[in-house]
């Protein structure tokens, strides 16, 4: 019996994005009333209590959090060329602590306390785009927004130098800190992938993106298991390679079905796409042993993909053996799916992250005069 009003089948959750591991600020061992006293350290001592008090306190919303830690690099940056000399009067041990350790990391430099700012504030956007609904595009969007944010703030806490060494946390070499922009920069353009299918962008089009999707997440994968491997969570370069893989079978499967719908009629193009499907099925198979530390949503979607490629593959294979009989090629004489031809997303410069705070405190006055001007 058929029922009219049946209801549809909900949308499958898109993939997890991951954050970045956290910096929790710490207050001053050492009593700092002389130094609140003084006028070069007074904005910047009470900016930063407040950054603690805010992280201490487990209702603390993320967006007050980063309001605050932009506001505190802000401050970082005004008394920078006063910095040494108020040093000297004050002796100051800033302290962080990782997640998931007890222990207080501190250190006494001004460029080593702006990178592990920098690489806080990364987390927020960060987990603001783990965070975002994307099963709309608006919230697709935000998502993509805030990884670009999250990657500009990271390379420029990588521009100051090697912080490793100075501030004694987890994941603040340069080298980690690269891995950690390029994997947000693959879950933007991730973001990208899902607003164009969304949107009915040409199969095509869609096709270049998911290459290019499955390429830098290839590259993030071997940057996290390049250095520092006992500093990374196990399950992060998993994630990463499970979705390369993904990606990678979703790009032969686009390409499978765009050769077959241009085909002559006569079989054209049947023979390629189904080298193209098992390639696709066999990068799948490749991921097998990264998915076991992948999060749910990515092994659910890698298996949801399998059988769709699967289905394909058992279509074209009967079509060519009853009607085509086309020469299929091996998987060494394909050549190798085309990217995107540029750079779709780039890390937000920092300058720009900084401002939307400053702006958003503005005096009323002052943002009517902007508005009329």
């Amino acid at each position: 019996m058929q029922f009219p009003f049946r209801r549809a089948p909900a949308s499958p959750a898109p993939m997890t994005m991951l954050s970045l591991p956290s910096k929790t600020p710490q207050g001053f061992a050492e009593d700092t009333s002389a130094a609140e006293g003084d006028g070069d350290l007074r904005e910047l001592l009470h900016c930063r209590s407040r950054l603690v008090q805010t992280y201490s306190d487990k209702k603390g919303a993320a967006a007050t959090r980063g309001d605050l830690l932009r506001a505190y690099v802000r401050e970082l940056d005004a008394i920078a060329p006063r910095f040494d000399e108020a040093a000297g009067r004050h002796r100051l041990c800033f302290a962080w602590r990782d997640a998931g350790t007890i222990r207080r990391r501190t250190h006494t430099t001004l460029s080593a306390e702006r990178a592990v700012a920098l690489f806080a504030l990364a987390t927020e956007q960060a987990r603001a785009a783990a965070e975002e609904d994307r099963r709309e595009a608006d919230g697709i969007r935000r998502a993509c927004a805030a990884l670009c944010d999250a990657a500009g703030l990271l390379r420029a806490a990588s521009e100051g130098g090697d912080h490793a060494a100075s501030c004694q946390l987890r994941h603040m070499s340069g080298a980690c800190m690269a891995a950690f922009e390029a994997l947000m920069l693959a879950q933007a353009l991730e973001c990208y992938f899902e607003l164009a299918v969304a949107g009915g962008k040409p199969a095509a089009l869609c096709c270049k993106m998911a290459q290019q999707v499955s390429l830098d997440y290839d590259r993030a994968h071997r940057s996290m298991t390049a250095h520092e491997q006992h500093q990374v969570d196990k399950s992060w370069p998993a994630n990463a390679q499970a979705k390369a893989a993904y990606f990678r079978g979703e790009a032969c499967l686009r390409s499978a079905r765009l050769l077959r719908e241009n085909g002559d009629g006569a079989g054209g193009g049947v023979g390629e796409a189904i080298a193209r499907l098992r390639q696709g099925l066999a990068s799948l198979e490749g991921a097998k042993g990264a998915l076991g530390r992948a999060a749910a949503p990515v092994r659910d979607a890698v298996k949801r993909l399998r059988k769709e490629v699967e289905a394909d593959l058992a279509a074209a294979e009967q079509d060519n053996c009853r009607i085509y009989y086309a020469r299929v090629p091996t998987a060494a004489a394909l050549a190798e799916l085309p990217g995107l031809p540029q750079q779709l997303v780039r890390p937000t410069a920092v300058e720009k992250i900084l401002e939307r705070g400053a702006l958003d405190k503005a005096p009323p006055a002052a943002a009517a005069e902007e508005k009329t001007s």
